[in-house]
């Protein structure tokens, strides 16, 4: 049963099983309907006969006469009753075998022959009854057990259903056979869809679903597995690079690590400053890298976090740093604005400011500035990293934020920094950029925060 409600083919076939039952349900239905109607239509056809060739030569009167004393009492082997109705519906006489008038039934042969005449029936039971109406407008109701024309109207039915049974049994076994051929030339185009989108994998990246035979129903969806197979593909690429591009940025300092302890070995000497010097730079890479894959694994879900207090991120993160800068003889000055929170990953928010400070302080000049104002209520927060340096050309400004990238290729560092407080920027739903030129400043917007406290992006 699983199976069946998983399958395609079997919904289409079920669905097209259950339209052709109810279509011979409503065919039966109308052949059952049929029967009254030709019950009715016969009786009409005969009281107007017998009427006609007994009251032709009446005049108009009592009853008697009227000549209906002489209507027959039995025909066609069955017993007929009588009663009549004056023009305005008043019931004046009837035959001598009823107990009581029978009830009027209007309606005309002529009535009744029209085609698209709606009729509904005149009776099933036993004793049918039709309306015949006079020269005077009075109506005479003519009505008769009908046993034999109901036997035989039963009979002829049957035979009929009988035969459109067959006939339909023999239609479903073909219209069957059509329709399984047609869902397997129709889902072809789906089937082979399949075993391509199957035959993608890491060394075929660039394969996609075909889109110009499949169904129009179908091509929503192949085309969006496509979309996400594009965005597969992306990720593997940038993902590969990013391999490459850790791997030779690692190279270095593990083959400068090598050869300071081959050449400490060679001369008997153990330059511990040196070696703690790689591997502190060693140990910084990796940290970077390690920081980097876990903004690219959080994506978005780290701004629901919760909300935190910026200011005092950023004096924490400051004074964390003032060893380095005492190290390297530069100043900082801080000028913070109190109270400001936002709704991010602390960590996150640590490690983009960490990160875009410790970059003024290795690649800048000069007294670092660093400046914390709220942008408006509700508009969110920034922070300007300044320094006194020359500067990054604006035409360059945007490639200093990728992975690896560097401002003078064997410099200090690693050119993760700026790109790591992006992603963790982004992440938060905010941003980083350079502010002009000269002065060098970096800029790092924080989302603004809704009433329910929760982070709005700036984008």
């Amino acid at each position: 049963m699983l199976e069946l409600r998983r399958s395609l083919a079997a919904r289409i076939l079920v669905a097209l099983v259950l339209v052709g039952l109810l279509g011979f349900a409503s065919l039966a239905w109308y052949l059952y309907d049929t029967r009254d109607e030709l019950r009715y239509s016969t009786a009409l056809l005969q009281a107007n006969a017998i009427v006609q060739e007994v009251l032709a030569t009446k005049g108009t009167g009592t009853a008697g006469e009227r000549g209906l004393g002489q209507l027959p009492r039995h025909y066609g082997g069955s017993e007929l009753f009588y009663t009549l109705y004056s023009a305005g519906g008043e019931p004046v006489w009837y035959s001598d075998n009823l107990v009581r008038p029978m009830r009027m039934r209007p309606g005309t042969l002529e009535a009744a022959m029209r085609p698209l005449q709606w009729r509904t029936f005149r009776g099933r039971g036993r004793v049918i009854g039709v309306p015949v109406t006079l020269a005077d407008g009075g109506t005479l109701i003519v009505a008769k057990a009908d046993g034999l024309e109901r036997s035989l109207i039963d009979a002829l039915l049957r035979t009929r259903l009988l035969r459109v049974l067959i006939g339909f049994l023999v239609f479903c076994l073909v219209a069957g056979l059509l329709i399984g051929w047609l869902l397997r030339w129709t889902l072809r185009p789906v089937r082979q869809a399949a075993a391509l989108a199957g035959e993608i994998h890491p060394g075929a990246p660039q394969r996609r679903v075909p889109l110009d035979r499949l169904p129009q129903e179908i091509v929503p969806l192949a085309r969006a597995a496509n979309l996400g197979l594009d965005r597969l593909a992306q990720a593997l690429s940038a993902q590969k690079q990013w391999l490459a591009d850790a791997a030779h940025e690692l190279r270095t300092p593990l083959t400068v690590l090598d050869l300071r302890l081959q050449k400490m070995r060679l001369e008997g000497k153990t330059d511990w400053p040196a070696v703690e010097q790689e591997v502190q730079r060693l140990r910084h890479l990796v940290d970077q890298l390690l920081t980097l894959a876990r903004q690219d694994h959080a994506g978005g879900d780290a701004a629901q976090a919760g909300s935190v207090s910026l200011s005092r991120i950023v004096r924490e993160t400051i004074a964390s740093l003032v060893p380095l800068f005492e190290q390297n003889q530069r100043d900082i000055q801080v000028d913070l604005q109190d109270h400001v929170r936002i709704v991010a990953d602390a960590a996150a928010v640590r490690d983009a400011i960490r990160n875009v400070v410790e970059n003024a302080l290795l690649h800048g000049q000069g007294t670092v500035a660093v400046r914390l104002s709220q942008a408006g209520k509700g508009g969110g927060a920034i922070l300007d990293v300044g320094d006194e340096g020359a500067g990054v050309p604006l035409d360059a400004q945007d490639d200093m934020f990728n992975r690896f990238h560097k401002g003078r290729q064997g410099g200090a560092g690693s050119g993760l920094g700026l790109a790591i407080a992006r992603q963790a920027l982004r992440n938060l739903g905010g941003d980083v950029h350079f502010v002009g030129e000269r002065p060098c400043v970096v800029r790092l917007r924080f989302p603004a925060t809704s009433e329910n406290g929760q982070a709005v992006s700036l984008s």
